[in-house]
């Protein structure tokens, strides 16, 4: 499993075009979602997420209320406090939060660590979107591909998804 995340981003952007090509090859052949989630769970687990945190650098997170609210309670704190300091209006959905992100990464980002782990949102707890049965926008495709690049758990995964599928980038004109 490669987990330098320099590296990590590398290959991933050097395979997006191959991950475009191998997103192509399953969904010409109607592969089931179900065999790369299980893969990428069991990827998950030899991971050690707090060892890169790029999903709390790089991630969207969208907010409820009652996610609000937790986090208030949480912090000890009102959910008027919550929404002030550390959300942001969603310019894509009226009436929606995401959690304020900076180019360091989350709000409650500390170091690679969630500040607020045990009240953290239910896209936070989720992430990487892969488990059986998942159909979150995480979990679809187009946004592995682009998570490929920054998550050792996609990328492996994605990799060794490719092996098991019988993708033979070579094939498709990529050459490792």
């Amino acid at each position: 499993m490669v987990t330098d995340l320099a590296e990590v981003f590398r290959l991933g952007t050097l395979k997006a075009k191959e991950n475009l090509a191998f997103r192509r090859y399953l969904a010409a052949r109607h592969v089931s979602d179900k065999p790369f989630q299980i893969l990428a769970s069991e990827v998950q687990r030899e991971m050690d997420c707090t060892a890169c945190a790029n999903c709390c650098r790089h991630g969207v997170v969208p907010v409820s209320e009652a996610e609000i609210e937790k986090i208030a309670t949480f912090l000890g704190v009102t959910a008027e406090t919550v929404v002030q300091r550390y959300t942001t209006p969603d310019p894509d959905a009226a009436g929606s939060r995401l959690l304020v992100s900076s180019r360091e990464g989350c709000v409650f980002l500390d170091g690679n660590l969630c500040m607020v782990y045990e009240a953290r949102p239910k896209t936070c707890r989720d992430f990487p979107h892969v488990a059986v049965g998942s159909h979150s926008l995480g979990g679809r495709p187009a946004s592995l591909a682009r998570w490929a690049a920054l998550c050792p758990i996609i990328y492996t995964a994605l990799e060794r998804h490719k092996h098991l599928a019988g993708f033979h980038s070579h094939a498709y004109g990529f050459h490792p």
